[in-house]
């Protein structure tokens, strides 16, 4: 009972903690849909049967559509879009956990179809992964998605000039690597000159951290062995991609706008690892972000529609359609 209290009572918590960190740029944003504020109105059908959480009528979804092929593998994507495509929409770009390793690009499929549903084409993609292939593959995997994207936004009424890159866990990582890294030849061989700008992050209970895994005393022996298998090797071994892969290191003065968040209570990655990212962008004084530490908030809690996801998906879709505000006011289409 306490648990539940907590987390009915943690939108008003996030609302106080984004007051104070954006200010009137985020109290003069209506929010499209809120949390629930008592169980009358917990959405159980969605909470108990997921399906439902994606069966709008507003919306449609369109599975497995092929953004790049070679010998030997096809990499698809899924969409969720409003059905009136005619105009320009904002974009999201989201890149589904699994530790480089596994994943679906199912997840988080109640934040698309939220999004979808208020105005948002969303892009849900897929990458290869470890042992398979080696960092920095995987991002530009995600980064062949992004060109594609960007090639069909027409068809998909997506206003190309908008695309927010989201994603938990390890997806939480490529998200904010694909935000860090725009438009850096290095990851994008055979479309250096495509256009994968990004203009904001929503990283949730990403892996920010590749070296403390490593310490005898680290409590996240088994992150080591999956980073052994990412970057096949320790950064004693292989120092430029530890080096490459640390989203730290890219921060710059073009980083776009982040909002960082982590449960306090995650068991698989440390909320510590993502405080210090956070303060690294604070350092370089990257505009209109956040960060939320959540109290009682596990790993990997937006993947289903459960009562923790209900509570905070609202606040992730306030705080994009602030970065959506801000950029036609700055662009003047508004």
């Amino acid at each position: 009972m306490l648990r539940l209290w907590i987390i009915l009572n943690l939108p008003a918590r996030l609302k106080l903690k984004m007051e104070a960190q954006l200010g009137n740029l985020w109290t003069k944003i209506s929010p499209n849909f809120v949390p629930p504020r008592n169980i009358f109105e917990i959405d159980w059908q969605s909470w108990f049967n997921p399906n439902k959480s994606v069966d709008d009528p507003r919306i449609e979804i369109i599975r497995d559509r092929v953004f790049h092929q070679e010998a030997g593998f096809q990499l698809k994507l899924d969409i969720y879009r409003p059905r009136n495509t005619k105009k320009k929409h904002p974009g999201i770009l989201q890149i589904h956990g699994g530790a480089w390793i596994t994943g679906s690009k199912r997840q988080a499929s109640f934040l698309m179809a939220r999004m979808a549903a208020q105005g948002w084409v969303c892009f849900s993609v897929s990458y290869r992964f470890s042992p398979d292939i080696v960092f920095p593959e995987h991002l530009i995997d995600v980064k062949r998605a992004l060109r594609w994207i960007r090639n069909n936004a027409e068809e998909h009424g997506l206003d190309p000039d908008f695309i927010i890159a989201t994603g938990g866990s390890s997806g939480g990582h490529l998200a904010s690597m694909m935000a860090l890294t725009q438009n850096r030849a290095e990851f994008q061989p055979g479309f250096e000159k495509a256009d994968t700008s990004i203009q904001g992050c929503v990283p949730v209970y990403g892996v920010f951290n590749f070296t403390d895994p490593f310490d005898e005393k680290s409590p996240f022996p088994a992150k080591a062995k999956v980073l052994k298998i990412l970057c096949r090797g320790t950064p004693k071994t292989r120092p430029d991609c530890y080096q490459q892969i640390t989203p730290a290191n890219w921060i710059s003065k073009q980083t776009p706008p982040f909002l960082v968040i982590h449960g306090e209570t995650d068991a698989l990655i440390s909320a510590t690892e993502t405080k210090e990212f956070w303060e690294a962008l604070q350092n370089e004084k990257v505009p209109h972000s956040a960060f939320l530490r959540l109290p009682l908030v596990e790993h990997a809690f937006d993947i289903f529609p459960t009562l923790t996801a209900q509570c905070i998906v609202p606040t992730i879709a306030q705080y994009l359609i602030m970065l959506h505000e801000n950029h036609l006011n700055h662009s003047g289409e508004k």
